[in-house]
């Protein structure tokens, strides 16, 4: 069975999961931020194999507990990052707004294309692109677990910021509204930070679209 553990972590209380199938006890972590020891305790504890980390976007505080995690978990070694935020990502992933010093990581090692398919043991994750947030934001869709990580795309009531290096609100209500809200209403959404929602909530009751 496909399970996900949330650890709300770091200074902006971001959103790290830990996917992974109880049975293979294969795993991916999507976003990890700072602080992210609870997470590798995790994956130690539960003894899962996680070689991969799968980036929403290219913000610094989606990526930056990647040096920890691999330092923890050795077999951490592909980062999949979708193609049109590898140029933010080698800027820094705008840290350089927030923070004095900015962390330079190699690139990705595998770019991601919308509606490309990714598998984690037999189940199957769809890459679903929604620009607007940054030029390369995605969604991870898994249909089997009803389950969307969205990262900063959509939020309980809320849409993500368009204000920094990439951002477009026409194109991010856009993204919304084609790959999120024709998505099965009971689909519960993880966002980047927050509660989690459903379709159904943010259709019916998300001010940005009323």
């Amino acid at each position: 069975m496909l399970e996900y553990k949330n650890f709300i972590i770091g200074p902006l209380d971001n959103n790290c999961v830990v996917l992974f199938d109880n049975e293979t006890k294969e795993g991916v972590i999507v976003d990890p931020s700072f602080d992210a020891d609870p997470v590798a305790e995790f994956i130690q504890q539960k003894g899962l194999k996680v070689s991969t980390v799968f980036l929403t976007h290219g913000h610094f505080d989606h990526y930056y507990g990647l040096p920890f995690l691999q330092s923890q978990l050795p077999e951490l070694t592909h980062v999949l990052l979708h193609s049109a935020d590898l140029e933010l990502w080698n800027q820094g992933g705008s840290a350089q707004v927030f923070l004095p010093t900015v962390l330079h990581l190699p690139e990705p090692d595998r770019p991601m294309q919308d509606e490309e398919k990714l598998y984690l043991g037999n189940y199957v994750i769809r890459v679903l692109h929604t620009p607007g947030h940054t030029p390369g934001s995605v969604v991870f869709y898994i249909p089997e677990i009803a389950t969307a990580f969205c990262g900063d795309l959509i939020f309980y009531h809320g849409i993500g910021r368009t204000d920094m290096p990439g951002g477009n609100y026409r194109q991010l209500k856009e993204s919304i509204k084609n790959k999120i809200f024709t998505l099965p209403p009971q689909t519960t959404l993880i966002s980047g930070h927050g509660p989690a929602t459903t379709v159904a909530e943010e259709v019916e009751n998300n001010p940005f679209f009323h």
